[in-house]
């Protein structure tokens, strides 16, 4: 598998070179172990993985060939954030500050991830899952409007902080960033009739 690192990436890897925080260190491993989580379920469902690109959102696997159903589908996306659930298990107690910490990343990626955003974990899931019993076409618009409502809800949120506490300006932009991605990238939704759930689909960001 080859990996691909953009310049986003190193502009990320070079502040955690420099910052001596536990953050920054916490933020790492948890993104770590989050993205083996959908390395393992790739290996145990028979995916083999082309790419591995690294930018400044995370990272993005590419399978080398089309995912064989929407069940695999699902279970890809869900592996991430459930690695993240299961790593914060074991810190629920500590006081240590370093797994302080570390379990909060965890719980943020795992939580973050599960949003019903489209090209979030949580959105593959929805759409997946809506793919199989519904229909493609029925799946692409309850996750449009899901990832709509989602995004204005962080917006919102985001706004709120900042004028309340003078802070989270990282989460206003964000999630304007992604509302506006959202909007640019997606395809309208098409009509169409109901597929099987076994269609051979691929999968951009896990």
């Amino acid at each position: 598998m080859k990996i691909r690192i953009t310049p986003g990436a190193v502009l990320l890897l070079a502040v955690l070179a420099f910052d001596k925080s536990a953050v920054f260190a916490a933020s790492l491993l948890a993104a770590t172990v989050h993205e083996c989580g959908h390395l393992l379920a790739a290996r145990w469902l028979h995916v083999p993985l082309s790419l591995l690109e690294l930018d400044l959102m995370g990272a993005k696997l590419y399978p080398a060939r089309a995912i064989p159903s929407y069940r695999a589908e699902a279970l890809l996306a869900a592996a991430g954030p459930l690695f993240s659930l299961l790593l914060a298990l074991p810190l629920a107690w500590s006081a240590v500050p370093f797994f302080v910490a570390l379990r909060s990343a965890t719980l943020s990626f795992a939580l973050f991830n599960l949003l019903p955003i489209e090209g979030f974990d949580g959105g593959r899931v929805l759409r997946s899952l809506l793919a199989c019993r519904l229909g493609e076409d029925t799946a692409r618009r309850v996750v449009f409007a899901s990832s709509y409502l989602s995004l204005l809800f962080l917006f919102a949120l985001a706004a709120c902080l900042l004028l309340r506490y003078g802070e989270d300006a990282t989460l206003a932009v964000l999630s304007a960033s992604l509302f506006a991605k959202l909007f640019l990238s997606l395809d309208a939704p098409v009509q169409g009739g109901k597929r099987a759930c076994r269609k051979k689909r691929g999968f951009e960001r896990i």
